[in-house]
């Protein structure tokens, strides 16, 4: 009789460190999964900072302004604060272009102005337009003012005449976008130069074809109200 009971409180023994040894395993193998899931899903996105080698280049491309559709950004009913932003970009003849983003935030009884003005070289290739920044140029201004009248025009102008920043320094920075003939789609969502890991590359699959993925990614993206995408060609100048 002892030596059953023996023989029975060993073989539970065995089941619980078997069991443990499961677990231990199991649980090594999740934190792996969670390690690596990342590396095999995420994108690989390096595609979207250069030019397909295999096309030849060309300077088919529409001068003048492209501007991003831009709405207020302030809380619903806010009486207190206001937000408002333009998002633009200027392609000029020698294939050099400016991306202007402006801010203006309204207070009761101030405002703050901050605009970021990228400058740089254009190279295109087919529908693939590579914008590369080699200059950046920072402003911020604050205006106490105790009535500010909100109209139209409000956003059409630079309201300080004295800038407490004005810098302008060398910065690096390279973007893909799809070009349609008359609109520019950035391949990755991007605002005053701070990216998003998110947009039209994140959704397609294969760099630089016209794939039913990336087409579904376009329209998509090229719809969106809220975070939009694409620039608009406005006009000729």
């Amino acid at each position: 009789m002892v030596d059953k009971i023996l023989f029975t409180s060993n073989s539970k023994s065995n089941c619980n460190s078997n069991l443990t040894l499961v677990l231990h395993q199991k649980k090594k193998f999740l934190l792996l999964l969670v390690f690596f899931f990342p590396l095999f899903c995420t994108p690989k996105l390096g595609w979207i900072r250069t030019l397909p080698k295999e096309f030849p280049k060309d300077s088919d491309l529409l001068l003048g302004s492209y501007k991003r559709p831009a709405e207020k950004k302030s809380a619903m009913g806010s009486k207190d604060f206001q937000l408002f932003w333009t998002e633009s970009i200027y392609i000029e003849p020698i294939l050099e272009f400016k991306k202007i983003w402006r801010e203006w935030k309204v207070y009761k009884d101030h405002f703050q102005f901050r605009q970021i003005i990228g400058k740089g070289s254009i190279e295109k290739s087919k529908e693939w337009v590579l914008l590369t920044t080699k200059e950046l140029n920072v402003k911020e201004c604050r205006l106490e003012q105790t009535k500010i009248q909100i109209t139209k025009q409000f956003t059409n102008r630079i309201p300080c005449e004295v800038f407490v920043v004005d810098s302008t320094k060398k910065f690096e920075h390279k973007l893909l976008y799809y070009y349609d003939g008359k609109s520019l789609y950035p391949l990755q969502y991007e605002s005053g130069y701070t990216e998003a890991n998110f947009g039209i590359a994140w959704e397609s699959d294969i760099p630089y074809e016209k794939t039913r993925l990336l087409e579904i990614a376009i329209r998509k993206y090229g719809k969106k109200e809220f975070q939009p995408h694409v620039y608009h060609h406005v006009k000729l100048d």
